[in-house]
């Protein structure tokens, strides 16, 4: 087990780059906190939600005095993601260690080679500074819907929905990609309090790694958000998919090393 000082430095390098993708850092720490500090999955998808919430309320601020979040579309997939996150949080309690990684890390896998092979050509045509807030962005229901899979995801890996949303958003909205990002964390901020009560009182949340986390979180979120605006489109998803090809191979790691 590492001490509050490991874990800050987790904590806020994985938020860093949660807020400069979108995807809000779980993604990033649940693989960390199973490897490295030998949490359950109940457990890692609880604490890593601390994080989730602290830094995708903070870089949700700054993405919001930014003017870079299309607020109605962040407010449809909260509402169709409050039930989803209950969901997933008792869900979590019923898989077993080894499935949760392999499922989690597949997951991540098939996400970032769909961003590979399709994402760039659906960006390259987008306008980058046009008013977020004047274009509609996508259909309604179908981001309540989506809104649910976040949801259930989310508090089921630790992760936020971050991964479902940014894809989401990037294949079936006409958002920008700065303006999906923020979005994302708008969305997450609103729907991951719900699966981390939910998780908090099925004792999943160590409470002495609160501090450290949320510090971690508070810190890094911000700089992320600022730290994204000098990358262009596609480099902010080259970023996405390698990210999610390292939080799947530290996974496949643990149990590759345990047969060894």
């Amino acid at each position: 087990m590492l001490g509050a000082a490991e874990l800050f430095g987790a904590a806020f390098v994985a938020s860093v780059f949660g807020s400069m993708v979108g995807l809000g850092g779980g993604f990033i720490l649940v693989p960390m906190l199973r490897l490295f500090f030998g949490l359950g999955p109940a457990e890692a998808a609880g604490t890593s939600l601390v994080l989730v919430v602290a830094n995708s309320g903070s870089g949700a601020l700054t993405y919001l005095l930014q003017k870079r979040v299309h607020i109605k579309l962040g407010l449809l997939i909260a509402l169709g993601g409050l039930p989803g996150s209950i969901i997933g949080a008792i869900l979590v309690h019923h898989i077993s260690a080894q499935a949760f990684d392999w499922i989690f890390g597949v997951f991540l896998v098939a996400v970032a080679i769909d961003m590979i092979v399709n994402a760039e050509k659906r960006v390259g045509a987008r306008v980058e500074h046009r008013e977020v807030r004047e274009l509609k962005g996508m259909s309604y229901r179908l981001a309540v819907v989506s809104g649910f899979a976040v949801g259930l995801v989310g508090s089921l890996f630790g992760i936020g929905g971050g991964v479902i949303i940014v894809p989401t958003l990037l294949y079936l909205s006409e958002l920008p990609a700065h303006a999906i990002s923020a979005t994302s964390h708008f969305g997450i901020v609103l729907t991951s309090p719900v699966g981390l009560t939910v998780h908090a009182f099925q004792h999943d949340i160590k409470l002495r790694d609160i501090v450290p986390l949320v510090a971690g979180g508070l810190l890094g979120g911000p700089l992320g958000a600022r730290l994204s605006l000098r990358l262009k489109s596609r480099q902010l998803l080259i970023f996405v998919a390698c990210a999610l090809m390292l939080a799947a191979f530290s996974l496949a790691l643990r149990h590759l090393l345990h047969w060894v």
